[in-house]
């Protein structure tokens, strides 16, 4: 099978829905003498592709940090020795020892830099790479005000709006956050119709790369409704109902219903108009993606 088909497309279409993956997020392990030869490029023959490049001491970050950029524009970062490592070092020579090994995480987004050899330079460093964290997007043709979400188990939630469909929603915190924006307003696409981006950020949990042909999507997926519900004859006999839900329609947010309504206006919504996203086509297209980058490196992890 070629290379290019092993990463198929930047984007997988499936019930009229665009999946894509706008982050990943890497890491392996490396000896410090390791690094400097990284360095020792990035002072050198790469230093044009140097955007920027800096250190911390908060416990939280990488001791080194570099961002990188293609000729393009695009750019990616990384980090190596994460502050919270335990750090050994010869006492006599007062440096680290050289056959110690120290975090090097990469982060990127596969959709900006699909054949940057400096990524594949990375890549070959190690045979043993693990998923530390992506972000999902997921592309629907309808406008954002034509969307309800739903902030069931999430504590945060704040909204930008500039007026009218130019808003950006953020719900939750850590594993499973959610951003929804107006795509075609952020990105000022020249296109027909509406484009409303639903992004989730996801924890990898460490997965080991050489593994991710086995990989399971857990089916954790933003909980996003149409908001076309047509109304029944059998609505009219409940027109408390009907008032929260119009309500809802029209802007309210269901997390201020008390739990008796919000479950009565969510199971109106489950049956035709709640968003169904597809765990299949999330596994087919990182596997596809992953995949693709370390075949072309020439790591044999498989």
């Amino acid at each position: 099978m070629k290379l290019e088909k092993l990463y198929h497309t930047k984007a997988k279409e499936y019930d009229n829905i665009m999946y894509s993956v706008d982050m990943l997020r890497l890491k392996t392990y490396i000896s410090y003498s390791v690094f400097t030869e990284i360095e020792f490029r990035f002072n050198t023959c790469w230093k044009n592709y140097v955007k920027k490049n800096f250190s911390s001491s908060q416990i939280k970050n990488f001791f080194y940090n570099y961002v990188i950029e293609t000729e393009e524009g695009n750019s990616f970062w990384f980090g190596f020795l994460h502050n919270s490592e335990n750090r050994k070092f010869d006492t006599k020579k007062k440096e680290a020892f050289s056959d110690d090994v120290y975090n090097l995480t990469i982060e990127f987004n596969p959709n900006k830099l699909r054949d940057f050899f400096i990524l594949f330079y990375f890549f070959n460093l190690s045979d043993n790479w693990y998923l530390v964290s992506y972000d999902l997007a997921f592309d629907l043709k309808v406008n954002i005000l034509d969307l309800i979400w739903d902030m069931s188990g999430k504590r945060l939630e704040k909204i930008d709006n500039r007026g009218y469909d130019k808003k950006t929603v953020y719900i939750g915190a850590g594993d499973g956050r959610i951003k929804i924006y107006n795509k075609k307003e952020e990105s000022r696409l020249e296109i027909t119709g509406d484009l409303t981006r639903v992004e989730m950020s996801r924890s990898g949990d460490n997965f080991e790369i050489r593994k991710i042909k086995i990989w399971k999507y857990d089916e954790l997926f933003p909980c996003v409704y149409l908001n076309n519900y047509v109304y029944s004859l059998s609505d009219y006999n409940d027109k408390t109902l009907m008032a929260v839900l119009f309500a809802v329609q029209n802007g309210y947010p269901l997390r201020n219903l008390t739990r008796y309504m919000r479950d009565k206006i969510k199971n109106l919504l489950e049956g035709g108009y709640k968003i169904k996203f597809n765990s299949r086509i999330v596994e087919e297209l990182l596997f596809s993606i992953i995949t693709y980058y370390f075949a072309y490196s020439k790591v044999k992890w498989w």
